[in-house]
């Protein structure tokens, strides 16, 4: 996810136009309207709707990121990450003690104008179209054409030996539901998306024993009214029994192309991500999600884990903390149950982060990310801060956080895989040269060794 000019307008728009928040004292005035469609959704699967928002821990939220005195000290340290999947079928992932070094290939199962501009560009027939919805809508007829040559041409398995080269052990791999389900009225392209990942998670995993985490970025109605969530100013997934249904039939498509791989146990499921029932108010804080919120991301979890049971209990659950920290998520959840958090961290969006302070404020509170009860994955990070980029910076801000994410965490998933984002930062340079993984491995950033960390 990486907020553009386009996104930021959004949030200031919606924003300003919100609705109240919703109070757990309204929960039953909205539970009146749903009780008979929910119930009927969650009876199949013998769960209720929750109600217990009340448990819920503290949230975390990254301290402010302090000027302070810099040392000139850099560490190397010699990481020897583990295979993502074992060759024996029968041995599941543990994330309590895994430790990822990965990478995630967006924008090309959910086609994100922000990483894929040339393209978007290039292809776009109105010069207007601001997310995936809205182009294959303009597209017409000529959006599934589009769509398969560019699934085809935007990676291949050269792109998975590049991302090996440096030690890479995991693949985070969003996706419509779109890819896995034909939702009535949806304008997401609805075609052979199966058969180009099947392609590639095969190769990742048979040649590199790399681990699979296949997300879900969108759920029909849309989760947070982003692009990203399904389009701009769709949020009508919650609270939705229809759009919960169909939800439900893509965790079991997913689950369904995981088990027909022949390698089970080399997948995660991510259902959801970056959630937000406020119309955008307080997007990428905790203030995104209302009780209410909570309360349905927690039923859907419910129903999710037991789609997982009814396959194997021993593929592991991403749950995507939509902002809110693995500390407010713990109570909810047994320590028993197979729960990984997904956090994400960005500078770029971090009020006074200089490039320079970021890596002390890193290797400070990176600890400070997990209550222990379940183990934190970094699933987005990047190298653009606010102020300050510097191209002599980023091997600095490489090294310490992909260390520090696996030192106090489980580790991460750099976003992303390769852009060519245009849009200039602070300071050096434009956004790609901050966000795109194999560019950095060929300029020599991300190596598989690590040698310039802060800690």
């Amino acid at each position: 996810m990486l907020f553009t000019p386009v996104i930021a307008a959004a949030i200031l728009a919606t924003s300003a136009n919100a609705a109240p928040i919703a109070e757990p004292g309204l929960l039953s005035s909205i539970l009146g309207l749903l009780t008979t469609p929910i119930d009927q959704v969650l009876s199949s699967l013998g769960i209720t709707l929750q109600t217990n928002y009340n448990i819920h821990g503290p949230t975390f939220v990254w301290p402010a990121i302090p000027k302070v005195s810099l040392s000139s000290v850099r560490f190397p340290h010699v990481i020897s990450w583990p295979k993502g999947c074992s060759s024996n079928s029968q041995v599941f992932i543990d994330w309590k003690t895994f430790k990822a070094n990965g990478a995630n290939l967006g924008s090309w199962l959910e086609k994100e104008q922000t990483h894929d501009f040339a393209w978007w560009q290039s292809v776009d027939p109105t010069g207007t179209s601001a997310d995936e919805w809205s182009l294959c809508q303009n597209l017409g007829s000529n959006c599934a054409p589009i769509f398969e040559a560019r699934y085809a041409s935007y990676l291949n398995t050269s792109s998975i030996d590049k991302l090996a080269s440096i030690g890479v052990n995991t693949l985070r791999i969003p996706t419509t539901y779109a890819a896995w389900i034909n939702f009535p009225g949806s304008q997401l392209y609805h075609g052979n998306q199966q058969t180009y990942l099947r392609t590639i998670t095969n190769y990742a995993i048979t040649k590199y024993n790399m681990h699979i985490i296949i997300g879900l970025h969108s759920l029909p109605g849309g989760v947070n009214g982003l692009d990203i969530g399904e389009a701009f100013g769709h949020d009508d997934w919650f609270y939705n029994s229809t759009n919960l249904d169909w939800s439900f039939k893509a965790i079991d498509a997913v689950l369904a192309f995981m088990k027909s791989s022949g390698h089970l146990n080399a997948f995660t499921l991510a259902p959801i991500n970056e959630a937000s029932d406020t119309h955008l108010a307080g997007f990428g804080s905790p203030a995104g999600l209302t009780a209410n919120g909570t309360n349905y991301i927690n039923t859907y979890m419910a129903g999710v884990l037991k789609k997982i049971a009814a396959v194997d209990t021993r593929i592991p659950l991403m749950l995507q903390d939509c902002f809110q920290g693995e500390s407010f998520w713990a109570p909810f959840y047994n320590a028993s149950t197979n729960i990984v958090i997904d956090s994400h961290f960005y500078w770029f969006a971090a009020a006074g982060a200089y490039s320079q302070y970021v890596s002390p404020a890193i290797c400070g509170e990176a600890s400070a990310a997990t209550d222990g009860k379940f183990p934190v994955f970094v699933g987005e990070w990047s190298l653009q801060t606010m102020y300050n980029n510097t191209f002599a910076g980023r091997k600095e801000l490489y090294d310490t956080q992909r260390y520090a994410w696996q030192h106090y965490l489980s580790g991460s998933a750099f976003w992303n895989w390769w852009s060519d984002a245009p849009a200039a930062v602070d300071g050096q340079g434009s956004q790609k040269d901050y966000w795109s993984l194999v560019d950095l491995i060929d300029e020599g950033v991300a190596t598989l060794a690590t040698n310039a960390s802060y800690c």
